[in-house]
């Protein structure tokens, strides 16, 4: 009651929105969807911010779409087909979770404990990560295990 009352009386302008690891558990097209939501949650209110850690992959990459498709987004308004080619956009990326570059700062912690901010190629996350360094590593010992078994043959 108290806490309802006190909130009453405030009118808050903004929201900070802390979500620590989203793809615990998640398909990574759940992590998409819940990515794409908290995007548009964030893009409600124009002070709202977002801040994620995470471990997926999936979701540095699912942002990078976010971003590339707010980048295309800013070019169909210029086009004559734009109403058929922002529906084309949307089944890709929901319009409302679209997000500009500009926005986005992006960084990660090394095996040292180093943080830095990963660098970016035209506003889009860079694939030169250690999320993205991991995966490359483990196709490289798959191809050395098809290496040996073709060597069984």
């Amino acid at each position: 009651m108290l806490l309802e009352k006190l909130s009453a009386r405030f009118k808050y302008s903004c929201f900070l929105n802390i979500v620590e690891e989203p793809e615990l558990n998640l398909y990574p097209i759940s992590q998409k969807e819940i990515l794409f939501e908290l995007l548009r949650s964030t893009n409600d209110v124009a002070d709202n911010k977002l801040i994620i850690t995470t471990h997926s992959p999936y979701l540095i990459n699912y942002l990078t779409l976010a971003i590339k498709a707010d980048q295309v987004k800013a070019k169909i308004h210029r086009n004559e087909n734009s109403q058929q080619m922002l529906k084309e956009l949307s089944d890709i990326v929901p319009l409302k979770s679209t997000i500009p570059p500009e926005t986005v700062s992006i960084y990660q912690i090394n095996e040292t404990g180093d943080i830095h901010r990963l660098s970016d190629y035209n506003g889009l996350p860079s694939d030169d990560n250690l999320l993205n360094q991991f995966l490359s590593g483990s196709n490289d010992l798959f191809i050395q295990l098809m290496e040996i078994e073709e060597k069984c043959r």
